[in-house]
């Protein structure tokens, strides 16, 4: 989430008479987030969320990825869910940006991750891709080759500087990864962006996934590989990343009791967790580059994502024999 766009009172005024929101009190930018403009919308008896979209690929799908909250819902999975206007529209023109109300979700990210979390977190991954098996909406990935091979060479000096290793480690993952359509693995909408701060807790238990503007249809073991590199890995008294292997068993583990998966997926894991290390690095680096005003958006490191390929270049994880351990 970001704070890019403001609206006038003009605007809120008009969101209010539209959404038949009563009892206003007041409105909250949310300043973290790189993506969309959103704001906390205040009443008297509850909270909306107002998100303004600025990202031109969003835009552009934006029914698709409306449906599918609306759908999440209406299995019981729990997300923010898109709230119709009077005239039954779910978007609504701010700036001439498309804008939508979503209900409000309770609950905080967790900072510290303990491995009750990542259990909780297998269980309710699982149920997603199990509740979206009969959405039969279709998007295009925006992270085609031709993405990866543009940054490679845009930033081909600053991967050098890096590390002398790191163009090779790029250029074997993606072929790697191409390689993977021999293997058959199975396809479905993924969330994509499943970082501890797009899960939402209360007493912890899991009240929702956020952000689903990079969902797509994809390798299913793909959210698995996004969470092991973006929950899983500790730093060490030397400052390095380590991947914990005991939180990697039981975020398997507990996926599994509810969805399994085969051995081809597990065979896959190591992949696609290098390719999403790029993924990463490379969104993270583009928004670094960017002409935006730092104090509404919140940038990330690139590096750490850098790390974290080398590491796993470096260590080739078994993750059918942590699975069959767990």
């Amino acid at each position: 989430m970001a704070y890019i766009t403001k609206f006038k009172n003009k605007d809120l005024e008009n969101i209010l008479i539209q959404y038949n929101i009563i009892d206003y009190i007041s409105y909250t930018p949310i300043y973290a987030g790189i993506q969309n403009s959103n704001y906390i919308i205040n009443t008297k008896n509850k909270k909306f969320i107002l998100t303004i979209f600025e990202d031109k690929f969003v835009i552009d799908n934006i029914n698709f990825f409306l449906n599918l909250m609306i759908y999440c819902n209406n299995k019981k999975f729990f997300c923010p869910k898109p709230i119709s206007d009077s005239f039954s529209n779910y978007t609504y023109y701010i700036d001439n940006k498309p804008s939508c109300i979503f209900s409000f979700l309770e609950g905080q990210s967790v900072i510290h991750v303990a491995n009750h979390n990542l259990k909780s977190l297998g269980i309710s991954l699982a149920k997603f891709h199990l509740s979206t098996l009969d959405f039969n909406e279709s998007i295009k990935s925006r992270f085609n080759i031709n993405f990866y091979n543009n940054i490679i060479h845009d930033f081909k000096e600053y991967f050098q500087h890096k590390n002398c290793n790191l163009l090779n480690i790029f250029n074997s993952t993606l072929n790697d990864f191409v390689n993977l359509k021999q293997r058959k693995l199975k396809k479905g909408i993924i969330h994509g962006d499943l970082f501890p701060d797009n899960v939402l807790f209360k007493y912890n238990k899991i009240t929702g996934f956020l952000d689903f503007y990079f969902a797509d249809i994809n390798y299913l073991v793909s959210d698995i590989a996004i969470i092991i590199i973006s929950w899983c890995f500790t730093i060490n008294e030397t400052n390095q990343y380590h991947l914990d292997l005991y939180k990697v068993s039981t975020l398997i583990k507990s996926y599994t009791d509810i969805r399994e998966i085969n051995s081809n997926d597990l065979d896959s894991i190591n992949i696609l967790c290098k390719i999403y290390c790029m993924r990463f690095t490379f969104t993270r680096l583009t928004d670094l580059n960017k002409q935006q005003d730092k104090g509404k958006i919140f940038t990330k490191n690139p590096d750490e994502y850098i790390n974290k390929l080398l590491y796993l270049s470096k260590n080739n994880i078994n993750f059918r024999l942590i699975k069959d351990n767990a």
